[in-house]
């Protein structure tokens, strides 16, 4: 097995290669903390990981300034070597990308499948969508881009917030060529920053600076005074990495997805899995909710929320069965793998249903408490949860989630009401 002398590694951010006697790239990868990381190879069980560190023969290393710039340096590399074991280290699942759609006012995107999109232009592979996406937070506030997914009548969220520009996604908006000519600068600042040459972009906006101040032109300097502080808030970040994301958690998320897949008789792995739950007073107020987690993570991003159009009374069932209904008619939001409902025997055989009308095949299981039994075939006994601690403690997170987001929900309808 591969030996490394620890003391010669940096408590630094920085990119990682594992190398064959070939000198052929097996695996890289990102660290806040080359030798922490490092260490925790060797403290793995993960057969995939002690398979690589016996095929590995030497292990180089690239310190970087910053996390950000660990980031983009790992997904370049990637992306020139292809390394054999980035791709089996993700079981089924895919990289992330970075998409910007083909239209009047591109829209960007993070996602899998980058062939579902009309793209313009695509930046990756990305190996870590927590960090991709935390990086476009960072940005985004100094920055705004749209990423609606159609066009709609009022303003949105976003914009409302200056995330997005708001003529970019609004129907019927009035927009200038000054404001087109911002919307594709910004889109043009964003491709140079996830180029990862983030010391020559700031060089550069500050030369910018300089003679848009000597010109006169304070609004157009101060835009780039933004833009410029967006890369410093970006540089000094220091939860890109997150210490959390190790192999060690990552193999133990694909353990218990794993076990999904062979408890509930799924045909692959469960990379997207979606939660319903409903919430009502007395048959009043009647509201559902849809939360996503991606490879195990809770997405918030792709929260949705639903008001109960077609139940008149308290009917949990049926109401899980409206919102499955309409959640099924987008396309658009792609389909999960696996359906997790809160509730019993009924429920289930009511999202059974909903599914089956909608034309699909989608897993579908259903959590009753407090017995905490999964139902999932209805020629079976349900599973108890307590058999597996870890199953249960997976599950129970994804329902709790999903059942705090619909009170949360409920309250603020009924909070909105009484106003």
């Amino acid at each position: 097995m591969l030996k490394i002398n620890f003391r010669n590694l940096p408590s630094r951010p920085g990119v990682y290669l594992f190398k064959d006697k070939q000198n052929r790239v097996l695996y890289i990868g990102k660290a806040k903390n080359l030798k922490k990381r490092l260490q925790q190879y060797f403290l793995s069980s993960s057969f995939k990981i002690k398979k690589l560190l016996t095929e590995a023969d030497k292990v180089e290393f690239l310190e970087t300034k910053n996390e950000a710039l660990a980031f983009f340096k790992e997904s370049d590399l990637i992306k020139k070597f292809n390394p054999p074991y980035n791709q089996l280290l993700r079981d089924d699942t895919r990289y992330f990308y970075l998409i910007f759609t083909q239209e009047k006012f591109p829209k960007i995107f993070i996602t899998h499948q980058p062939e579902k999109f009309l793209t313009k232009e695509i930046i990756g592979p990305f190996f870590e969508g927590t960090s991709l996406r935390t990086i476009l937070k960072i940005i985004r506030k100094d920055i705004p881009f749209c990423s609606c997914l159609k066009e709609h009548q009022k303003i949105c969220l976003n914009a409302s917030l200056g995330l997005c520009f708001g003529f970019c996604c609004q129907k019927g908006s009035v927009f200038t060529r000054k404001d087109i000519q911002n919307y594709e600068n910004n889109l043009k600042i964003i491709k140079k920053i996830f180029s990862g040459n983030l010391v020559s972009l700031k060089k550069s906006l500050l030369t910018q600076m300089k003679n848009l101040v000597a010109e006169n032109k304070l609004i157009e300097a101060e835009r780039l005074r933004r833009v410029y502080l967006a890369l410093k808030k970006l540089e000094v970040h220091q939860d890109l990495i997150k210490e959390k994301e190790t192999f060690l958690i990552e193999h133990q998320r694909r353990k218990i997805l794993i076990k999904l897949k062979e408890k509930f008789a799924l045909e692959k792995l469960p990379h997207r899995i979606e939660v319903v739950d409903v919430s009502h007073f007395a048959g009043q107020e009647k509201v559902g909710i849809l939360v996503t987690f991606v490879d195990g993570v809770y997405e918030p991003s792709l929260l949705r929320k639903f008001k109960i159009k077609t139940i008149l009374k308290a009917d949990d069932p049926r109401m899980i069965a409206e919102v499955l209904k309409r959640r099924l008619q987008h396309q658009e939001w792609g389909y999960p793998d696996l359906i997790l409902v809160d509730g019993g025997k009924v429920q289930f055989k009511f999202a059974l249903k909903a599914i089956k009308e909608s034309n699909l095949n989608i897993k579908v299981i259903a959590l009753a408490k407090p017995k905490e039994n999964v139902y999932y075939d209805l020629e079976k006994e349900p599973f108890n949860l307590k058999e597996d601690k870890e199953l249960r403690d997976f599950i129970l997170v994804l329902d709790k989630k999903a059942h705090q987001a619909v009170i949360k929900y409920h309250r603020w309808q009924r909070e909105k009401i009484k106003v």
